[in-house]
């Protein structure tokens, strides 16, 4: 039998355990982007499906007629009086009779076409000059002589494109006596995973923005959506050797999306970018002498080609950032989140959390990437 002193270091099957009355969990679950593009049967009108919902969805696109042409022949190399220029092939169907054609710096006019050959005038309001062989051609305009008739014009067709539904689900499952019994930081342990799993799952419907491969799926393989860079391939600047990222590498992005014709307003990044977007425009940022707060946030900036928001997601991939047209990009529901009881088998409660999305990104030259930056310089 223990005689003298007793301590807190033996007998302390009687003593209270001191836990705290709270769960805390630091696993990052914001879904930025799916906040800023939406995610809700608004987008559905957004961009006017009809005959919705499906497993695979379809939009249109269009352009403009084509305003530049290439040049495929030594007649242009020299500043002679030529007045035939052969195109590269299938050029000719971009121009018609009367247009205006900027060469380097020498304006000519096409009085006629055969294929891809023009009859043109040349030295038209300007001064007559030497060329490349393979020079770029703008046409600028059309000037039409009075009274002629009218003569066939480029036309374009529409195209479309196309992405798949994906199915996001999770079960939740609990013996009714696991449920009932009474827990620390828990006060129905049913609600909790139904929480946390529309939590999860929404995070994975954020991530297919970045991640997401698409596959038109099967009996046996489940279909996913495409994500930005399935579609984005045009305004794609891929940095070698993973250089610093520049001020100039996001303005030039920004830049050659706005001049295809997009209006880009949102720049989405991981942490790094965001620092170095701070150290970028923190200069031109103005504070009051009374400020005594260190360091600045940046969440937008001014562009010659637009104003964006900056977006810092912790799921963007660290050495990409995403330069989008927010009106032409967003997440469709086929069948929004909802959580389901399942058929009750043995004593268990059951359910499930599940949704079908899909993604749209229209007329992908409208918005740009630029990737392979360091994550150290």
């Amino acid at each position: 039998m223990p005689t003298g002193q007793k301590t807190s270091y033996s007998n302390t099957i009687t003593q209270k355990r001191v836990v705290t009355d709270l769960i805390s969990i630091i696993d990052p679950m914001d879904v930025p982007l799916l906040n800023a593009l939406g995610y809700s049967q608004k987008n559905v009108k957004k961009f006017q499906f009809v005959n919705f919902p499906g497993t695979t969805i379809e939009w249109l696109e269009d352009t403009y007629a084509l305003r530049t042409a290439t040049a495929a022949a030594t007649n242009i190399t020299n500043d002679s009086t030529t007045t035939t220029i052969a195109l590269a092939s299938g050029n000719g169907a971009r121009c018609q009779k009367g247009n205006v054609l900027l060469i380097d710096s020498e304006y000519v006019w096409i009085s006629s076409i055969s294929t891809d050959t023009l009859t043109v005038t040349r030295n038209f309001g300007g001064t007559q000059a030497t060329h490349a062989s393979t020079s770029a051609i703008t046409i600028i305009s059309v000037a039409r002589l009075e009274g002629v008739d009218a003569d066939d014009s480029p036309t374009t067709t529409p195209t479309s494109a196309t992405n798949v539904s994906q199915i996001f689900q999770k079960k939740i499952e609990l013996s009714r006596t696991r449920r009932r019994v009474t827990q620390y930081g828990i006060s129905d342990e049913f609600d909790r995973e139904v929480e946390k799993a529309m939590k999860e799952l929404t995070t994975f419907l954020n991530n297919g923005a970045y991640y997401g491969v698409r596959n038109a799926g099967s009996a046996t393989a489940a279909r996913s959506f495409g994500g930005l860079d399935v579609f984005i391939t045009t305004n794609l600047t891929s940095l070698s050797s993973s250089p610093a990222l520049t001020q100039k590498n996001i303005e030039d992005a920004v830049q050659t999306a706005w001049a295809a014709g997009g209006s880009p307003d949102l720049l989405v990044c991981g942490a790094w970018a965001m620092r170095k977007i701070r150290d970028f425009y923190s200069p031109t940022v103005r504070s009051t002498p009374a400020e005594r707060r260190g360091g600045i946030l940046i969440d937008k900036i001014l562009t010659v080609s637009g104003e964006l928001e900056v977006l810092m997601d912790r799921s963007c991939p660290t050495t990409e950032l995403y330069i989008l047209d927010s009106s032409r990009a967003g997440f469709v529901p086929i069948d929004e989140f909802v959580t389901e009881d399942l058929a009750k088998t043995g004593d268990a409660d059951k359910a499930q959390v599940v949704g079908e999305y899909s993604f749209v990104l229209k007329n992908e030259k409208a918005h740009a990437i630029v990737k392979g930056f360091s994550t150290s310089k």
